[in-house]
C-alpha cells in the first residue's frame, strides 16, 4: 500500500511530529518531496549521483534540525533554500575541483573516471581547451597568464610590455567568448563553468 498523499494543511502537523523524533512522519515529508529536491539538485548538476546525494544531505539536514520545525511556517519556502544552499555548495565544490584540475596541468588520464563529478570535469576541460584554441592568439596568450599560471593582470602588463588596461580588455574578451562556446553545451552544468571564473 503506497504512503498517503499530502494534503494541503498536512505540513504544519506533520513538522511538530517529526521535531517530536517520529520517523514515520519524517518518512511521508520525505516521500512527498525527495523527487522535487532531486529534480531541482538534477537541473543544475546534471548528475545522478550528486543529485541524489543532495537529497540525502537536504533530508539529513532536516532530521538534524528537526527542533526548528515547529518555527516554520511555509516548509516548501525553507525546503527550497536547503535545497539551493547545498546544490550551491555542491556547485563550488566542482568548480574547486575543476580549477585544480586544470591549475595542475594534471593529463587527462589521471583525472578519475569512475564518478560523475571526474567525467564532468574532463569533458569541461576538454570544451575549455577547445574554446581557448579558438581564441586570437594574444587573448590565448593573456588567458593561460591569468587562468592557468596564476599570474596577477599587472604582472602580465610588464611581461608583454602592453598597459594593465589591455589586459583586462583581453581578458574580459576572452572569457565572453569561452563562456558563450559553452553555454551551447546544456549537457554539462553550466553554473560550474561559470563558478570556475568566480573561483580565481
Amino acid at each position: 500500500m503506497g504512503a498517503k498523499v499530502l494534503e494541503p494543511g498536512d505540513d504544519k502537523p506533520l513538522m511538530t511530529k517529526v521535531a517530536d523524533g517520529d520517523q514515520q512522519a519524517f518518512g511521508r515529508i520525505f516521500d512527498h518531496y525527495s523527487a522535487k529536491v532531486y529534480a531541482y539538485a538534477f537541473r543544475f548538476l546534471r548528475s545522478q549521483q550528486l543529485s541524489e546525494d543532495i537529497v540525502q544531505d537536504v533530508f539529513t539536514n532536516i532530521w538534524l534540525k528537526r527542533d526548528k520545525l515547529p518555527e516554520i511556517n511555509n516548509f516548501g519556502a525553507y525546503l527550497r533554500v536547503v535545497s539551493k544552499n547545498l546544490t550551491l555548495n555542491a556547485l563550488k565544490k566542482l568548480a574547486l575541483d575543476f580549477k585544480t584540475n586544470e591549475i595542475s596541468q594534471k593529463e587527462w588520464n589521471d583525472i578519475d573516471n569512475t564518478t560523475e563529478s571526474g567525467i564532468m570535469v574532463k569533458e569541461t576541460l576538454a570544451l575549455l581547451n577547445a574554446a581557448i584554441q579558438k581564441l586570437p592568439p594574444q587573448q590565448q596568450n593573456i588567458y593561460r597568464m591569468c587562468h592557468m599560471e596564476g599570474l596577477k593582470q599587472k604582472d602580465v602588463a610588464e611581461r608583454l610590455h602592453i598597459s594593465p588596461l589591455t589586459v583586462k580588455v583581453h581578458l574580459r574578451e576572452a572569457t565572453k567568448t569561452i563562456r558563450g562556446l559553452m553555454d551551447n553545451h546544456a549537457d554539462l552544468p553550466l553554473l560550474l563553468v561559470i563558478l570556475f571564473h568566480l573561483a580565481k
